[in-house]
């Protein structure tokens, strides 16, 4: 259905380096999205400083129908942090992650040079007031290296990611990831299918391929070599 007009002659107040620098820079429909809405939701609130949590979006009825047209087939979610992820790394959003009542909250900021200084000071605050014996765990390795090579880890991400580090080895998941961005697939569903294929078929290395090649000098030399070539010649015969 065609879009019929709009309702008012009044224009959202937007920075010009939006339109200016960041949307014609973007290439992913993911990230467009995001940015906007995220724009647009914060030019309406007054509190300072103007935030969203990753919670805030998720439920965002508009976002998660405008996200669901650029994929049926992806997981909101996935599309959600894809896109928040982009903007991230583009510089647009600050990212915070925070404790509260006893979770940790992700918050998201426009680059700005208050709301920069605002993160840094929050940040620098929950450092001091954690207790030496109880100051925070290092995160798991594998959420460092997977938030570097693939994106954003959400909340529902850390368990999935928590469960095949039970089910598969370290080592396989390390090169899942390498694989997915080598095939430019940055997605936890791309790793995940990897993962499932090599469990089902063999890794193709010699070290975890279930199915590999049998090593015929294996069986042909050493104390039974004999027989072996022995069975062989009698049935060629």
């Amino acid at each position: 259905m065609a879009f019929t007009g709009f309702s008012t002659e009044a224009l959202v107040g937007l920075p010009p380096e939006l339109f200016s620098e960041v949307v014609p820079a973007i290439t992913l429909p993911s990230e467009l999205k995001v940015t906007l809405q995220i724009f647009y939701r914060l030019s309406r609130q007054r509190s300072t400083p103007r935030r969203l949590s990753w919670d805030d979006l998720l439920a965002d009825r508009t976002l998660r129908r405008s996200l669901r047209a650029v994929s049926r087939l992806r997981p909101v979610e996935e599309l959600l942090a894809e896109g928040l992820d982009a903007a991230v790394r583009r510089g647009t959003l600050i990212h915070l992650a925070l404790p509260a009542d006893g979770r940790i909250v992700n918050w998201y900021l426009v680059n700005t040079a208050a709301n920069r200084a605002w993160a840094a000071e929050v940040g620098a605050a929950q450092v001091a007031l954690a207790p030496a014996a109880e100051a925070p765990a290092e995160r798991p390795p594998l959420i460092g290296l997977y938030e570097q090579n693939i994106g954003l880890v959400t909340p529902m991400l850390v368990e999935e990611l928590r469960e095949a580090e039970e089910r598969y080895p370290a080592e396989w998941i390390e090169e899942a990831m390498r694989e997915a961005v080598r095939a430019n697939a940055r997605s936890w569903r791309y790793i995940r299918k990897v993962l499932e294929r090599w469990a089902a078929h063999g890794r193709q290395d010699a070290a975890y391929r279930a199915d590999g090649p049998i090593d015929v000098a294996k069986y042909t030399s050493g104390a039974f070599g004999d027989l072996f070539r022995r069975g062989s010649d009698d049935s060629d015969l």
